[in-house]
């Protein structure tokens, strides 16, 4: 016998017109600033936008533009490492776990929007996103510092630098590739095959070859 499953209760219309009106605030925020950077992104650019007015915008969002920046950074966070995971979970042997990591972030990056707000490196807009960002590449340090742990006791990848310090180098790379790819999404494939050359150029030579 099995626990039965709650019940979740649909939501009212009010509730949805809520969350509808919410998104589309959000949604706004990311097209003026692809459109105007987030200096000209605005509460009053922002609320025109989204064809709604600044005592809406502060309803849902009380320090305005900053808490959409907010949470529009974590939500991509969120995505990102969501599916990351899975895939490094799913992965086997050091390059496919680096190449696991970098791969949902290049097609993040590569969304016409999205990509170029989530490697924004403005920096008037660091302050605003210190709360949230980081994240990720935090997790994807601790991840690649604990394959490289495992590459070298199984003999695949010669002793060296501390773990962390390799890992928050190639983190480095992956945020570099994120860079480019916002700018130009058609080179998400050769910035991935780079990712894995130098993911496998850290493995012993006898080993280059066989562990993917």
């Amino acid at each position: 016998m099995t626990d039965a499953q709650p019940v979740t209760a649909p939501l009212s219309l009010r509730e949805r017109n809520r969350l509808r009106t919410r998104r589309e605030l959000l949604d706004a925020a990311l097209r003026v600033f692809a459109d105007k950077g987030f200096g000209g992104a605005t509460v009053e650019a922002i609320a025109t936008e989204a064809g709604a007015s600044k005592v809406t915008l502060y309803a849902y969002f009380p320090a305005g533009r900053d808490d959409l920046f907010r949470e529009l950074y974590d939500e991509v966070n969120r995505e990102y490492l969501e599916l990351a995971t899975a895939a490094r979970d799913a992965a086997a042997g050091f390059v496919d776990r680096v190449v696991a990591l970098a791969a949902p972030l290049l097609e993040i990056g590569g969304r016409p929007l999205v990509g170029r707000f989530y490697a924004n490196s403005d920096p008037t807009a660091e302050p605003v996103l210190v709360p949230v960002r980081g994240h990720a590449s935090r997790l994807s340090v601790t991840l690649i510092a604990e394959d490289v742990v495992a590459a070298r006791t199984s003999g695949l990848m010669a002793p060296g630098v501390d773990p962390e310090v390799l890992a928050a180098l190639l983190v480095g790379a992956l945020r570099a590739a994120l860079a480019e790819v916002a700018v130009d999404g058609t080179r998400a494939g050769h910035l991935l095959a780079g990712i894995a050359d130098l993911a496998r150029g850290l493995l012993v030579p006898a080993e280059r070859g066989s562990d993917r």
